[in-house]
Protein backbone atom coordinates (compact mmCIF):
# COMPACT_ATOMS: atom_id res chain seq x y z
CA UNK A 1 0.00 0.00 0.00
CA UNK A 2 1.40 3.59 -0.43
CA UNK A 3 -0.09 6.76 -0.64
CA UNK A 4 -0.32 9.54 -2.60
CA UNK A 5 2.66 12.53 -2.43
CA UNK A 6 2.16 14.61 -5.39
CA UNK A 7 0.44 15.07 -8.61
CA UNK A 8 2.12 17.16 -10.96
CA UNK A 9 -0.24 18.70 -13.75
CA UNK A 10 0.30 19.27 -17.47
CA UNK A 11 -2.06 20.93 -19.94
CA UNK A 12 -4.06 17.88 -20.59
CA UNK A 13 -4.55 17.78 -16.86
CA UNK A 14 -2.44 15.32 -14.14
CA UNK A 15 0.82 14.52 -15.82
CA UNK A 16 1.70 11.62 -13.43
CA UNK A 17 1.13 10.28 -9.60
CA UNK A 18 3.92 9.93 -7.05
CA UNK A 19 3.47 7.89 -4.74
CA UNK A 20 5.20 8.01 -0.93
CA UNK A 21 6.91 4.42 -1.82
CA UNK A 22 8.50 6.48 -4.83
CA UNK A 23 6.30 4.82 -7.81
CA UNK A 24 5.22 6.88 -10.16
CA UNK A 25 2.22 5.67 -12.10
CA UNK A 26 0.93 7.25 -15.38
CA UNK A 27 -2.74 6.85 -16.85
CA UNK A 28 -4.65 8.16 -20.06
CA UNK A 29 -8.08 8.47 -17.26
CA UNK A 30 -7.67 8.75 -13.06
CA UNK A 31 -10.45 8.43 -11.13
CA UNK A 32 -10.39 9.76 -7.50
CA UNK A 33 -11.07 7.17 -5.19
CA UNK A 34 -9.24 8.38 -2.15
CA UNK A 35 -12.45 9.24 -0.02
CA UNK A 36 -13.25 12.41 1.41
CA UNK A 37 -9.57 14.15 1.42
CA UNK A 38 -9.97 13.67 -2.62
CA UNK A 39 -6.20 14.22 -3.55
CA UNK A 40 -6.52 14.15 -7.06
CA UNK A 41 -9.71 15.99 -8.03
CA UNK A 42 -10.60 18.55 -5.33
CA UNK A 43 -6.63 19.20 -4.52
CA UNK A 44 -5.06 19.04 -7.96
CA UNK A 45 -7.74 21.09 -9.54
CA UNK A 46 -9.25 23.14 -6.67
CA UNK A 47 -12.58 22.06 -7.25
CA UNK A 48 -15.02 23.98 -5.20
CA UNK A 49 -17.51 21.15 -2.73
CA UNK A 50 -21.42 22.05 -2.46
CA UNK A 51 -22.42 21.50 1.21
CA UNK A 52 -25.98 20.02 1.62
CA UNK A 53 -25.87 20.53 5.19
CA UNK A 54 -29.04 23.10 4.86
CA UNK A 55 -30.96 19.99 3.94
CA UNK A 56 -29.50 17.37 5.91
CA UNK A 57 -27.21 18.68 9.07
CA UNK A 58 -25.82 15.07 10.04
CA UNK A 59 -21.94 15.48 9.90
CA UNK A 60 -20.47 13.06 12.67
CA UNK A 61 -20.35 9.52 13.43
CA UNK A 62 -19.60 7.26 16.43
CA UNK A 63 -18.63 3.82 15.16
CA UNK A 64 -17.61 0.65 17.07
CA UNK A 65 -17.43 -2.85 16.59
CA UNK A 66 -19.63 -5.30 19.08
CA UNK A 67 -18.84 -8.91 19.20
CA UNK A 68 -21.90 -11.70 18.89
CA UNK A 69 -23.31 -13.11 21.97
CA UNK A 70 -24.99 -15.54 19.77
CA UNK A 71 -24.78 -15.27 15.99
CA UNK A 72 -27.44 -17.56 14.78
CA UNK A 73 -30.39 -14.79 16.27
CA UNK A 74 -28.28 -12.00 15.65
CA UNK A 75 -27.06 -12.14 12.25
CA UNK A 76 -29.95 -10.45 10.06
CA UNK A 77 -30.16 -9.97 6.62
CA UNK A 78 -30.73 -6.24 7.37
CA UNK A 79 -29.11 -3.03 8.68
CA UNK A 80 -31.36 -2.06 11.81
CA UNK A 81 -31.73 1.86 11.75
CA UNK A 82 -32.71 3.20 15.03
CA UNK A 83 -33.31 6.61 15.95
CA UNK A 84 -32.76 8.37 19.60
CA UNK A 85 -31.86 11.96 21.08
CA UNK A 86 -30.24 13.80 18.36
CA UNK A 87 -29.90 11.22 15.30
CA UNK A 88 -29.91 7.27 14.44
CA UNK A 89 -28.08 4.17 15.49
CA UNK A 90 -26.93 1.87 12.74
CA UNK A 91 -26.68 -2.03 13.44
CA UNK A 92 -24.79 -3.82 10.66
CA UNK A 93 -24.71 -7.69 10.82
CA UNK A 94 -21.67 -8.71 9.66
CA UNK A 95 -20.32 -12.06 9.44
CA UNK A 96 -17.23 -11.66 12.41
CA UNK A 97 -19.30 -8.92 14.62
CA UNK A 98 -21.71 -6.34 14.41
CA UNK A 99 -21.01 -3.21 13.22
CA UNK A 100 -22.66 -0.33 14.86
CA UNK A 101 -22.64 3.64 14.91
CA UNK A 102 -24.58 6.86 16.08
CA UNK A 103 -24.86 9.54 13.33
CA UNK A 104 -25.76 13.06 14.42
CA UNK A 105 -24.74 16.95 14.14
CA UNK A 106 -22.20 18.67 16.10
CA UNK A 107 -24.84 21.56 15.52
CA UNK A 108 -27.23 20.20 17.99
CA UNK A 109 -24.84 18.00 20.38
CA UNK A 110 -21.25 17.85 21.51
CA UNK A 111 -18.94 14.69 20.45
CA UNK A 112 -19.01 13.94 24.33
CA UNK A 113 -22.30 13.94 24.89
CA UNK A 114 -23.30 12.51 21.34
CA UNK A 115 -21.02 9.74 22.80
CA UNK A 116 -23.06 9.14 26.02
CA UNK A 117 -26.25 8.84 24.15
CA UNK A 118 -24.70 6.44 21.77
CA UNK A 119 -23.63 4.27 25.06
CA UNK A 120 -26.88 4.28 26.07
CA UNK A 121 -28.89 3.41 23.31
CA UNK A 122 -26.70 0.11 23.37
CA UNK A 123 -27.78 -0.70 26.06
CA UNK A 124 -30.94 -0.55 25.44
CA UNK A 125 -31.06 -2.79 23.12
CA UNK A 126 -29.62 -4.97 25.13
CA UNK A 127 -25.16 -4.77 24.39
CA UNK A 128 -24.28 -4.29 28.46
CA UNK A 129 -20.69 -4.13 27.36
CA UNK A 130 -20.94 -0.83 25.75
CA UNK A 131 -19.02 1.08 27.89
CA UNK A 132 -15.84 -1.76 27.42
CA UNK A 133 -15.84 -1.03 23.76
CA UNK A 134 -13.62 0.95 21.45
CA UNK A 135 -15.54 3.82 19.59
CA UNK A 136 -14.27 6.02 16.53
CA UNK A 137 -15.51 9.86 16.15
CA UNK A 138 -15.83 10.08 12.22
CA UNK A 139 -16.05 13.38 10.81
CA UNK A 140 -18.22 13.37 7.34
CA UNK A 141 -18.43 15.67 4.75
CA UNK A 142 -21.40 15.49 3.39
CA UNK A 143 -22.10 17.26 -0.13
CA UNK A 144 -20.81 17.00 -3.87
CA UNK A 145 -18.40 18.76 -6.08
CA UNK A 146 -19.06 21.56 -8.21
CA UNK A 147 -17.47 19.22 -10.72
CA UNK A 148 -16.87 15.22 -11.27
CA UNK A 149 -14.71 15.14 -14.44
CA UNK A 150 -11.85 17.72 -15.06
CA UNK A 151 -9.57 17.36 -17.91
CA UNK A 152 -8.10 13.23 -17.17
CA UNK A 153 -9.58 13.37 -13.64
CA UNK A 154 -12.92 12.12 -12.36
CA UNK A 155 -14.24 11.21 -9.25
CA UNK A 156 -16.52 7.95 -7.93
CA UNK A 157 -17.34 7.67 -4.56
CA UNK A 158 -16.68 9.77 -1.05
CA UNK A 159 -14.33 11.71 -3.36
CA UNK A 160 -17.17 12.80 -5.31
CA UNK A 161 -19.52 13.12 -2.86
CA UNK A 162 -21.54 11.79 0.39
CA UNK A 163 -25.03 12.08 1.50
CA UNK A 164 -25.03 10.89 5.22
CA UNK A 165 -25.41 6.59 5.44
CA UNK A 166 -29.31 6.02 5.67
CA UNK A 167 -30.45 4.41 3.04
CA UNK A 168 -26.92 3.16 2.34
CA UNK A 169 -27.02 5.16 -0.44
CA UNK A 170 -23.13 5.48 -0.77
CA UNK A 171 -23.37 2.15 -2.06
CA UNK A 172 -26.22 2.56 -4.77
CA UNK A 173 -24.35 6.13 -5.58
CA UNK A 174 -20.64 4.35 -6.39
CA UNK A 175 -23.03 1.87 -8.86
CA UNK A 176 -24.66 4.60 -10.42
CA UNK A 177 -22.05 7.13 -10.69
CA UNK A 178 -19.82 4.06 -12.48
CA UNK A 179 -22.37 3.20 -14.75
CA UNK A 180 -22.57 6.76 -15.97
CA UNK A 181 -18.74 6.83 -16.27
CA UNK A 182 -19.07 3.86 -18.71
CA UNK A 183 -21.41 4.44 -20.59
CA UNK A 184 -19.46 7.63 -21.82
CA UNK A 185 -16.19 5.93 -22.24
CA UNK A 186 -17.94 3.42 -24.65
CA UNK A 187 -18.49 6.62 -27.01
CA UNK A 188 -14.28 6.50 -27.68
CA UNK A 189 -13.70 9.93 -27.78
CA UNK A 190 -14.13 12.21 -24.97
CA UNK A 191 -15.14 15.86 -25.14
CA UNK A 192 -15.88 18.19 -22.44
CA UNK A 193 -19.69 17.85 -22.87
CA UNK A 194 -18.68 14.50 -22.08
CA UNK A 195 -17.26 15.52 -18.98
CA UNK A 196 -19.82 18.16 -18.80
CA UNK A 197 -22.71 15.27 -19.13
CA UNK A 198 -21.14 13.04 -16.78
CA UNK A 199 -20.98 15.57 -13.61
CA UNK A 200 -24.48 16.87 -14.91
CA UNK A 201 -26.08 13.38 -14.45
CA UNK A 202 -24.40 12.17 -11.41
CA UNK A 203 -25.36 15.21 -9.93
CA UNK A 204 -28.85 14.57 -10.92
CA UNK A 205 -28.41 11.08 -9.02
CA UNK A 206 -27.16 12.32 -6.32
CA UNK A 207 -29.61 15.06 -5.30
CA UNK A 208 -32.59 12.29 -5.92
CA UNK A 209 -30.63 10.50 -3.44
CA UNK A 210 -30.39 13.07 -1.41
CA UNK A 211 -34.01 14.08 -1.65
CA UNK A 212 -34.84 10.55 -0.28
CA UNK A 213 -32.91 10.64 3.08
CA UNK A 214 -34.16 14.60 3.41
CA UNK A 215 -37.90 13.28 3.68
CA UNK A 216 -36.99 10.32 5.94
CA UNK A 217 -36.64 13.47 8.38
CA UNK A 218 -39.15 15.36 7.03
CA UNK A 219 -42.07 12.72 7.10
CA UNK A 220 -40.62 11.70 10.25
CA UNK A 221 -43.59 12.00 13.50
CA UNK A 222 -40.57 13.20 15.71
CA UNK A 223 -39.70 16.95 16.50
Amino acid sequence: LAEVKETPLSENGIEHLVLDDGQKLEADLFIDCTGFKSLLLSKAFDVPFTSIEDYIPNNYAWATKIPYRDPESQIVNYTNCTAIENGWIWEIPLWSRMGSGYVWSDKYVSAEEALKEFKLGLIKKGYTDAEDLEYHLVPMRCGIQEKLWVKNTCAIGLSAGFIEPLQSNGLQSIHQFLFNLCRILERGHISEWDRREFTTKCHDDFYGFMGVVALSYLLSHRD
